[in-house]
Protein backbone atom coordinates (compact mmCIF):
# COMPACT_ATOMS: atom_id res chain seq x y z
CA UNK A 1 0.00 0.00 0.00
CA UNK A 2 2.86 2.38 0.72
CA UNK A 3 4.92 3.87 -2.08
CA UNK A 4 7.96 4.22 0.16
CA UNK A 5 7.85 8.01 0.00
CA UNK A 6 8.22 9.56 3.46
CA UNK A 7 6.31 12.59 4.70
CA UNK A 8 9.55 14.50 5.06
CA UNK A 9 10.22 14.10 1.33
CA UNK A 10 7.16 16.00 0.18
CA UNK A 11 8.12 19.18 -1.62
CA UNK A 12 6.57 22.29 -3.11
CA UNK A 13 3.01 23.14 -2.11
CA UNK A 14 2.77 19.95 -0.04
CA UNK A 15 5.71 21.02 2.12
CA UNK A 16 4.16 24.45 2.64
CA UNK A 17 0.90 22.82 3.68
CA UNK A 18 2.63 20.59 6.22
CA UNK A 19 4.40 23.59 7.76
CA UNK A 20 1.22 25.69 7.91
CA UNK A 21 -1.04 22.91 9.22
CA UNK A 22 -0.14 23.27 12.94
CA UNK A 23 -0.50 27.07 12.80
CA UNK A 24 -3.79 27.41 10.95
CA UNK A 25 -5.66 28.44 14.10
CA UNK A 26 -3.03 31.03 15.02
CA UNK A 27 -3.11 32.49 11.51
CA UNK A 28 -6.88 32.94 11.52
CA UNK A 29 -6.91 34.20 15.10
CA UNK A 30 -4.31 36.87 14.36
CA UNK A 31 -6.14 38.03 11.24
CA UNK A 32 -9.44 38.09 13.12
CA UNK A 33 -7.96 40.22 15.88
CA UNK A 34 -6.72 42.84 13.42
CA UNK A 35 -10.07 42.88 11.61
CA UNK A 36 -11.87 43.33 14.92
CA UNK A 37 -9.99 46.49 15.79
CA UNK A 38 -11.02 48.18 12.53
CA UNK A 39 -14.53 46.69 12.30
CA UNK A 40 -17.71 48.70 11.91
CA UNK A 41 -20.58 46.19 12.07
CA UNK A 42 -23.85 47.00 10.31
CA UNK A 43 -27.17 45.29 11.13
CA UNK A 44 -27.98 43.57 7.78
CA UNK A 45 -24.42 42.29 7.29
CA UNK A 46 -24.19 41.29 10.96
CA UNK A 47 -27.29 39.10 10.65
CA UNK A 48 -25.90 37.49 7.49
CA UNK A 49 -22.63 36.87 9.31
CA UNK A 50 -24.39 35.16 12.21
CA UNK A 51 -26.29 32.95 9.75
CA UNK A 52 -23.08 31.89 7.96
CA UNK A 53 -21.31 31.16 11.25
CA UNK A 54 -24.20 29.01 12.50
CA UNK A 55 -24.38 27.20 9.15
CA UNK A 56 -20.65 26.55 9.22
CA UNK A 57 -20.72 25.29 12.79
CA UNK A 58 -23.59 22.90 12.05
CA UNK A 59 -21.49 21.43 9.24
CA UNK A 60 -18.51 21.24 11.60
CA UNK A 61 -20.59 19.36 14.18
CA UNK A 62 -21.70 16.85 11.57
CA UNK A 63 -18.17 16.37 10.28
CA UNK A 64 -16.33 16.34 13.61
CA UNK A 65 -18.58 13.64 15.00
CA UNK A 66 -17.22 11.24 12.39
CA UNK A 67 -13.50 11.78 12.99
CA UNK A 68 -11.48 11.37 16.16
CA UNK A 69 -8.22 13.23 15.46
CA UNK A 70 -9.23 16.45 13.71
CA UNK A 71 -7.36 18.63 16.20
CA UNK A 72 -4.18 16.56 16.16
CA UNK A 73 -1.36 16.08 13.67
CA UNK A 74 -2.20 14.22 10.48
CA UNK A 75 0.10 11.39 11.51
CA UNK A 76 -2.46 10.41 14.17
CA UNK A 77 -5.02 9.38 11.53
CA UNK A 78 -5.58 5.63 11.80
CA UNK A 79 -8.66 5.09 9.66
CA UNK A 80 -10.17 6.64 6.54
CA UNK A 81 -13.58 8.13 7.26
CA UNK A 82 -16.00 8.03 4.33
CA UNK A 83 -19.35 8.27 6.15
CA UNK A 84 -21.48 11.26 7.14
CA UNK A 85 -20.58 14.42 5.22
CA UNK A 86 -17.41 12.68 3.98
CA UNK A 87 -19.64 10.54 1.79
CA UNK A 88 -20.54 13.70 -0.18
CA UNK A 89 -17.32 15.76 -0.15
CA UNK A 90 -13.78 15.17 1.03
CA UNK A 91 -13.24 18.36 3.03
CA UNK A 92 -16.43 19.26 4.92
CA UNK A 93 -14.45 20.72 7.84
CA UNK A 94 -12.61 23.17 5.61
CA UNK A 95 -15.82 24.13 3.82
CA UNK A 96 -17.36 24.75 7.24
CA UNK A 97 -14.38 26.87 8.26
CA UNK A 98 -14.80 28.86 5.06
CA UNK A 99 -18.43 29.61 5.93
CA UNK A 100 -17.42 30.65 9.45
CA UNK A 101 -14.56 32.83 8.23
CA UNK A 102 -16.76 34.53 5.65
CA UNK A 103 -19.37 35.02 8.36
CA UNK A 104 -16.82 36.84 10.52
CA UNK A 105 -15.99 39.12 7.59
CA UNK A 106 -19.68 40.03 7.37
CA UNK A 107 -19.79 40.60 11.14
CA UNK A 108 -17.02 43.15 10.70
CA UNK A 109 -18.98 45.05 8.08
CA UNK A 110 -15.86 45.44 5.89
CA UNK A 111 -16.89 43.93 2.57
CA UNK A 112 -13.57 44.91 0.99
CA UNK A 113 -12.01 42.09 3.03
CA UNK A 114 -13.90 39.38 1.14
CA UNK A 115 -11.33 39.03 -1.69
CA UNK A 116 -8.48 39.05 0.85
CA UNK A 117 -10.17 36.37 2.95
CA UNK A 118 -10.87 34.18 -0.08
CA UNK A 119 -7.28 34.54 -1.26
CA UNK A 120 -5.78 33.61 2.11
CA UNK A 121 -8.30 30.77 2.47
CA UNK A 122 -7.45 29.36 -0.95
CA UNK A 123 -3.70 29.52 -0.32
CA UNK A 124 -3.77 28.22 3.26
CA UNK A 125 -6.21 25.36 2.83
CA UNK A 126 -5.15 24.64 -0.73
CA UNK A 127 -1.63 23.85 0.46
CA UNK A 128 -2.86 21.99 3.54
CA UNK A 129 -5.24 19.85 1.48
CA UNK A 130 -2.43 18.93 -0.92
CA UNK A 131 -0.28 17.86 2.04
CA UNK A 132 -3.13 15.89 3.60
CA UNK A 133 -3.94 14.13 0.36
CA UNK A 134 -0.30 13.15 -0.13
CA UNK A 135 -0.27 11.75 3.39
CA UNK A 136 -3.55 9.86 2.91
CA UNK A 137 -2.31 8.30 -0.31
CA UNK A 138 0.80 7.24 1.59
CA UNK A 139 -1.24 5.86 4.50
CA UNK A 140 -4.20 4.25 2.71
CA UNK A 141 -2.97 3.80 -0.86
CA UNK A 142 -5.51 2.42 -3.34
CA UNK A 143 -8.41 2.77 -0.89
CA UNK A 144 -7.95 6.54 -0.65
CA UNK A 145 -7.30 6.93 -4.38
CA UNK A 146 -10.61 5.20 -5.12
CA UNK A 147 -12.41 7.42 -2.62
CA UNK A 148 -10.78 10.61 -3.94
CA UNK A 149 -11.67 9.74 -7.53
CA UNK A 150 -15.36 9.43 -6.58
CA UNK A 151 -15.87 12.23 -4.01
CA UNK A 152 -15.11 15.91 -4.84
CA UNK A 153 -13.03 18.14 -2.58
CA UNK A 154 -15.64 20.86 -1.97
CA UNK A 155 -18.64 20.51 -4.29
CA UNK A 156 -20.89 17.81 -2.78
CA UNK A 157 -21.90 14.87 -4.94
CA UNK A 158 -25.64 14.17 -5.12
CA UNK A 159 -25.52 10.53 -4.03
CA UNK A 160 -23.44 9.36 -1.06
CA UNK A 161 -20.24 7.42 -1.58
CA UNK A 162 -21.25 3.72 -1.58
CA UNK A 163 -18.36 2.36 0.51
CA UNK A 164 -19.07 4.33 3.68
CA UNK A 165 -16.96 3.72 6.78
CA UNK A 166 -17.16 5.47 10.14
CA UNK A 167 -19.63 6.11 12.95
CA UNK A 168 -20.86 9.30 14.61
CA UNK A 169 -19.67 10.00 18.17
CA UNK A 170 -21.27 12.58 20.46
CA UNK A 171 -18.37 12.02 22.87
CA UNK A 172 -15.95 13.61 20.39
CA UNK A 173 -18.18 16.68 20.14
CA UNK A 174 -18.44 17.05 23.90
CA UNK A 175 -14.70 16.65 24.40
CA UNK A 176 -13.37 18.63 21.42
CA UNK A 177 -15.91 20.79 19.56
CA UNK A 178 -17.31 22.48 22.67
CA UNK A 179 -14.19 24.69 22.54
CA UNK A 180 -15.09 25.94 19.06
CA UNK A 181 -18.73 26.55 20.01
CA UNK A 182 -17.70 28.65 23.00
CA UNK A 183 -15.15 30.58 20.95
CA UNK A 184 -17.65 31.40 18.20
CA UNK A 185 -20.25 32.52 20.73
CA UNK A 186 -17.67 34.85 22.28
CA UNK A 187 -16.64 36.16 18.84
CA UNK A 188 -20.24 37.01 17.91
CA UNK A 189 -20.76 38.74 21.27
CA UNK A 190 -17.59 40.78 20.93
CA UNK A 191 -18.45 41.89 17.41
CA UNK A 192 -21.94 42.82 18.60
CA UNK A 193 -20.47 44.96 21.39
CA UNK A 194 -17.96 46.39 18.90
CA UNK A 195 -20.69 47.63 16.60
CA UNK A 196 -23.70 48.23 18.80
CA UNK A 197 -22.51 48.24 22.42
CA UNK A 198 -19.92 49.63 24.77
CA UNK A 199 -16.94 48.62 22.60
CA UNK A 200 -17.89 51.18 19.96
CA UNK A 201 -15.46 53.38 21.87
CA UNK A 202 -12.72 51.65 19.86
CA UNK A 203 -13.82 53.75 16.87
CA UNK A 204 -11.97 56.63 18.52
CA UNK A 205 -8.72 54.70 18.50
CA UNK A 206 -8.79 52.85 15.18
CA UNK A 207 -9.59 54.34 11.81
CA UNK A 208 -12.19 52.46 9.82
CA UNK A 209 -11.01 50.52 6.79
Amino acid sequence: MSSGRTLASFGGIEAIGRRLFPYRGVIWGTMGGVVYLFAHPRPPLFRLGVFLILLGELLRLWACGYIKTYRGPMEEVEELTTAGPYAYLRNPLYLANGCIGLGIVFLSGILALIPLFLGVFAFLYGSIIRAEEAFLVERFGKVYKEYASSVPRFVPRLAPYPNRQGTFSFRVLLEREIITIGTLALVMLLFYLRGFGVLRILDRLFLRL
